[in-house]
């Protein structure tokens, strides 16, 4: 009799382990996934940060505040472009006319690859 409760010990034991066996492979599974998801990211915000980087080194003066003012600071335009009008003693419409249409399609560039890592964490939540 004390064998055939052994046997069902054995048999409730293995069904345990294989349980948390699944579930253990389940786990390791989303692990691997975020680990992959972080690595995507991670390399696609170096790629960002080395493009802003570059920017900086052909910009100088009113275009290098203008910019800094707008992307690192996160500053409307309107109001990054009257502040460092303000800074600098000129009008706002020479900063407007000689000054933000060099950097806009900077910025632009910028916006894309932001809107872009945005799809990427929709996508990666699903």
């Amino acid at each position: 009799m004390n064998d055939l409760n052994y046997y069902k010990d054995i048999k409730y034991e293995i069904n345990i382990l294989e349980n948390r066996l699944d579930l253990l492979m389940k786990y390791e599974n989303s692990i691997l996934k975020e680990k992959e998801v972080l690595e995507e990211t991670l390399c696609f915000q170096k790629k960002v940060l080395n493009q802003i980087e570059e920017i900086f080194k052909h910009l100088n003066g009113i275009e290098c505040k203008l910019f800094t003012e707008i992307v690192i600071n996160g500053t409307n335009v309107t109001k990054a472009i009257e502040k460092i009008a303000f800074q600098e003693s000129k009008d706002v419409s020479t900063l407007w006319k000689n000054y933000y249409p060099k950097i806009k399609n900077k910025i632009s560039e910028l916006q894309s690859l932001n809107f872009e890592t945005k799809e990427r964490k929709e996508l990666s939540h699903l």
